[in-house]
C-alpha cells in the first residue's frame, strides 16, 4: 500500500515472560501467530539510519505478547548493488530485531518490500520485464537465506507484486525458493499473491494461479486485506459494514481448506472508529475460527514514525493503548495477571501454573507497587470450566511480590487483589463461563 506522512512515537516495555516456539506451515496444528507490521526501514529515500528511515524497536509488542513481528524493508538497502554483497549495518538492524522477537518467542517475518520490482542503478525495475533485476533479486534471496539460515524467521518473497498475475510470477518465485533452499534455510517462505496480494481475488471458483514449487513443502500464501471501500488501506473513505473484512477473506477460506494451503495475513488495519474497530473484531473472529487456514496475521501500522493523524496508526500514544492495538490484543492475550513488589531487595522471579501445567510461565517483577503494576500474559486459551491458579516465587530470598489483578472475566472469585508471595505459593481458582 501507499504509505505517507511518518512521525515519531514512543515505545514502551514491561513483562518479560515465556512463550511456545513458533510454528511452521508443515506443523499439522500450530495455531496462529497474531502480531504487527514494523514500518522503519522501507520509509524514505537514502542510506542513513534515523535520518532517511527508522529501525523499528518491537519491544512494546513483544511485552504485549505477539507472537509475529512483519519488518519491511527497503531491497536497496539492504543489498545496494545488484549481486553485490548485503549491508553490514543494515544486517545487524535485522539482527536485532530477530534477537529480540526470539527471546520473547516471537518469529520475525523478513519483508523486502518493492512492489514486485528490483533496483538497478537506483530506480526500481519490473520483475516481470527486466531479466537483469529478477537475476539480482534471486541472488539477494538466497543471501538473505544463507544470513538467517538458523534464525527464528519467516521469509517473505516480496510485498505486493501486481504488474502480472500470478502464474507470471511463479517462474521467478520458484526460483527464488530455489536459492533460499539451497542455502540451507528450512523455515516458511510466504509467497505473495499478485494484485497487490487482495485476499478477495482468491476463491475456489478463482484459484490461485501459481504453480509454487517448494522441495521442502513449507510455503504459505500470503494475502493482504483492508477495509475501506477500495481496499486501499488508504481509508479515504470509511469502512462500509461491520462484516466487510470477514466477507474479503471469506473466499481465500474455503480455497485454503480445499488446496490445502495455509494462509498468512500479511496486512490488515483499520482506523479507531467504532465501526472499523468492530469490522475489524468481526473478521479477526473469522480468523481464529479458521487456525487450520491461516499461519499468521500482521497488522498494519506499528513503528515509530508513523503520524498520530494516521489513520492505522498502532503504537501507543503518550504511553496510552490505542484502541486498534487492544482489539488485536484480544486476540493475542486472552488474559494478563497483574503483579508489583515491595522497594529493595532482589526482583522477585516467580513461577505461575496453570492446572499443573508443564510448561510454567516464568517472569520477574521489577514493578514496585507505588507504580503501575506489571502485566504477565497468560496465553492458554482455557476451556469453559473451573482451573486452578498456582503462582510461586522461584528465587529466595527476594523481595516480595504481590498479585494485583487478573483480567478472568465472569468469574467473581478470579479477583487475586493484593495476595503477598512471601517464600510461599499463592493458589486461586477462576471459572471460565461459557
Amino acid at each position: 500500500m501507499t504509505r505517507h506522512a511518518p512521525a515519531l512515537a514512543t515505545l514502551a516495555a514491561s513483562v518479560m515472560f515465556m512463550a511456545a516456539a513458533p510454528a511452521t506451515a508443515s506443523d499439522p496444528s500450530p495455531g496462529i501467530l497474531w502480531g504487527v507490521s514494523e514500518s522503519g526501514m522501507e520509509f524514505g529515500k537514502g542510506p542513513l539510519a534515523g535520518t532517511n528511515y527508522a529501525i523499528p524497536n518491537p519491544a512494546y509488542y513483544l511485552a504485549r505478547g505477539v507472537q509475529l513481528v512483519r519488518v519491511p524493508f527497503q531491497i536497496i538497502r539492504l543489498q545496494p548493488a545488484p549481486n553485490g554483497p548485503l549491508e553490514p549495518a543494515v544486517l545487524g538492524y535485522l539482527d536485532t530485531i530477530v534477537q529480540q522477537d526470539q527471546e520473547a518467542g516471537a518469529l520475525t517475518v523478513l519483508d523486502p518490500h518493492a512492489y514486485g520490482t528490483y533496483p538497478i542503478d537506483g530506480k526500481a525495475q519490473d520483475l516481470l520485464k527486466d531479466p537483469a533485476a529478477a537475476n539480482a533479486y534471486v541472488d539477494m534471496m538466497g543471501k538473505i537465506a544463507a544470513h538467517f539460515a538458523t534464525a527464528d524467521v519467516a521469509i517473505g518473497l516480496m510485498n505486493e507484486p501486481h504488474t502480472g498475475g500470478d502464474q507470471d510470477y511463479a517462474p521467478i518465485w520458484n526460483r527464488a525458493i530455489a536459492a533460499i533452499r539451497q542455502a540451507g534455510f528450512h523455515g516458511v517462505i510466504l509467497v505473495p499473491h499478485a494484485h497487490w496480494s487482495t485476499a478477495s481475488d482468491i476463491t475456489p471458483a478463482k484459484p490461485f494461479a501459481g504453480g509454487i514449487v517448494d522441495p521442502q513443502r513449507n510455503w504459505v500464501l500470503e494475502l493482504h486485506c483492508y477495509l475501506d471501500p477500495d481496499n486501499s488501506g488508504t481509508y479515504k473513505k470509511p469502512v462500509p459494514s461491520t462484516g466487510i473484512g470477514a466477507a474479503r477473506i471469506a473466499g481465500a477460506i474455503a480455497w485454503s481448506r480445499q488446496s490445502h494451503v495455509r494462509l498468512f495475513l500479511g496486512e490488515t488495519g483499520a482506523p479507531a472508529d467504532a465501526l472499523s474497530l468492530t469490522a475489524m473484531q468481526t473478521m479477526y473472529n473469522e480468523i481464529a475460527a479458521a487456525p487450520d487456514v491461516f499461519w499468521g496475521v500482521a497488522v498494519w501500522g506499528a513503528g515509530p514514525w508513523w503520524s498520530l493523524k494516521y489513520p492505522m496508526h498502532l503504537d501507543p500514544v503518550v504511553g496510552v493503548d490505542t484502541p486498534q492495538f487492544l482489539t488485536l490484543e484480544n486476540m493475542i492475550t486472552p488474559e494478563m495477571l497483574y503483579f508489583a513488589r515491595d522497594p529493595g531487595g532482589t526482583d522477585p522471579v516467580i513461577q505461575i501454573d496453570i492446572d499443573d501445567d508443564k510448561k510454567p510461565i516464568i517472569a520477574i517483577i521489577t514493578a514496585l507497587r507505588s507504580g503501575t503494576p506489571q502485566i504477565v500474559v497468560i496465553k492458554a486459551q482455557l476451556s469453559t470450566g473451573v482451573h486452578t491458579v498456582v503462582i510461586k516465587p522461584t528465587n529466595r530470598p527476594a523481595g516480595d511480590a504481590y498479585v494485583i489483578d487478573s483480567t478472568w472475566k465472569g468469574a467473581p472469585d478470579s479477583n487475586a487483589s493484593f495476595e503477598k508471595l512471601n517464600g510461599r505459593f499463592y493458589k486461586f481458582q477462576i471459572r471460565v463461563p461459557n
